[in-house]
């Protein structure tokens, strides 16, 4: 399949999490995580209060780069509810959007079409969207996400992937 099918946002179940595949299921020209760029998660707190919302920010880096796109869910990292949904997931903006896996109940926060532009410069790019913790305690909360840094042509060639998974406790009182 070519990489202009997903330029409004790749199937569900691609961060990486939990058995499933990253982006580099279509785009496999680089290693996973290039040491030329980086996948950032910021605006997470050190440990969950539930019910509390986070704006998180996904910021990918790579010199050159013409598009970008990402895929994040946040489930439970142990116990019964290992890999469900954790949570809630909202875009922030336009950039994003969220959408909801029918066989699994998982939230998959992406970016929309309009959401795959870089900075000036075509070095970065970011993604806002609020992520509220679940409302009763159930253990560590674990966010993977995967993103593209593309070169634009539709292809799924020239393109290079990152992953990255953060784990967040519960705030213990």
């Amino acid at each position: 399949m070519g990489a202009a099918l997903y330029k409004d946002g790749p199937p569900p179940a691609h961060t990486g999490g939990f058995g499933e595949p990253t982006c580099r299921q279509c785009h496999a020209d680089a290693e996973l995580n290039d040491s030329g760029g980086s996948l950032l998660l910021g605006g997470l707190p050190g440990a969950y209060e539930p019910g509390r919302s986070y704006d998180v920010t996904v910021t990918l880096r790579r010199a050159g780069m013409l598009r970008a796109g990402f895929q994040l869910a946040a489930r439970y990292a142990a116990g019964d509810r290992t890999g469900t949904q954790a949570g809630m997931l909202v875009p922030a903006d336009r950039r994003t959007k969220v959408l909801r896996d029918t066989l699994s109940g998982v939230l998959y926060a992406e970016h929309s079409l309009v959401g795959t532009t870089v900075t000036a410069g075509g070095d970065s790019a970011r993604w806002v969207l609020r992520w509220t913790a679940p409302g009763t305690s159930h253990g560590p909360v674990v966010l993977h996400v995967a993103a593209n840094a593309a070169n634009d042509d539709d292809s799924p060639f020239g393109d290079f992937i990152y992953a990255r998974a953060v784990q967040v406790p519960l705030r213990r009182r």
